[in-house]
């Protein structure tokens, strides 16, 4: 059982939003849309970092920056998590790993993450599935996927949708657009450009993509990601969408216009796993490969160094 107690040193005020076992959590999301929302918007935590945003297009933000003290998080090190392709709302959903891994990263005040989509499952007639799947209809699952993760909501610094959040365009629009709203989260519909200035960091660079296309081979997971890879110059790329962990290391050549010479700089991409079970969903249906949850996590130093390691 996965035990889900929520403290002030947590983020939470009063009484917890979630407390327990799944089984808990499954009871909880009886309560009504407002009252929920209500409980929602008067404890989400505030910011505990300085953040600024650029590149507005509507209610999107496709550049955000962080300024993160080592002091202030009281560890020798950062430890940014991604979460991906949760699909909560659905019966194969591992609401028992959510609530772990939520659990694992408000344990610690160094550790936050990043989301890259597929949040929730949002079952439409337009997509594959079946809707006896769901527990609950795609606006209940943005409400109650925001309650359970209300609490950590002050340790997202990313999100970009992906296409179960964009299921919804055709008959009411972007759900991934209301959950950033509701939890108050810096959201992109595409990419997201990610600056973490943290000691010699100035900045480490991230850019978040959900991902794209029907990959079922490591190979075919390793061309789309390296793909990804060449965009833009970021230190570290993060994609969701198929389902299989993989880390890919990579190096770019960089000008180095001072010295007139060319210095290598390290690049990772890495792709997280899934919260859904394979067998008995449409995964199994499509050949994708069975994989039990594994998120990719990048641990920063302040001297400049850092890793990428799966969680």
């Amino acid at each position: 059982m996965v035990q889900a107690q929520l403290s002030a040193k947590a983020g939470t005020r009063g009484r917890p939003l979630v407390v327990g076992s799944p089984d808990d959590l499954a009871r909880s999301l009886s309560e009504s849309a407002r009252t929920s929302l209500a409980r929602i918007w008067d404890e989400l935590p505030p910011d505990v970092l300085r953040c600024t945003e650029g590149m507005a297009l509507g209610e999107q933000r496709k550049y955000v920056s962080w300024q993160i003290n080592p002091e202030q998080i009281k560890a020798k090190q950062l430890e940014v998590s991604q979460i991906t392709d949760v699909q909560f709302g659905h019966v194969s959903c591992r609401m028992d790993r959510m609530l772990e891994y939520r659990d694992w990263i408000l344990a610690k005040p160094n550790r936050y993450m990043l989301w890259t989509g597929d949040m929730i499952d949002a079952w439409a007639a337009w997509s594959p599935g079946r809707p006896f799947e769901q527990l609950f209809d795609p606006l209940s699952q943005v409400v109650r996927f925001a309650e359970a993760w209300a609490p950590a909501r002050h340790r997202v610094l990313g999100f970009v949708g992906g296409n179960h959040e964009r299921r919804a365009i055709p008959g009411f629009g972007d759900l991934g657009s209301m959950l950033a709203m509701v939890l108050k989260l810096p959201y992109s519909a595409g990419r997201q450009l990610i600056d973490l200035y943290y000691g010699d960091h100035q900045p480490f660079q991230i850019t978040l993509w959900h991902g794209r296309g029907g990959a079922r081979t490591k190979g075919t997971v390793a061309q789309t990601l390296d793909r990804f890879m060449q965009q833009g110059d970021s230190q570290l790329y993060l994609m969701g969408h198929l389902h299989q962990p993989l880390i890919m290391p990579a190096w770019k050549e960089v000008r180095d216009t001072r010295q007139r010479e060319v210095r290598l700089k390290k690049c990772v991409g890495a792709v997280g796993s899934s919260f859904l079970r394979t067998w008995g969903t449409y995964g199994e249906v499509a050949g994708y490969h069975a994989n039990d949850v594994l998120m990719p996590r990048a641990i920063l130093e302040p001297n400049g160094k850092w890793e990428v390691t799966l969680k």
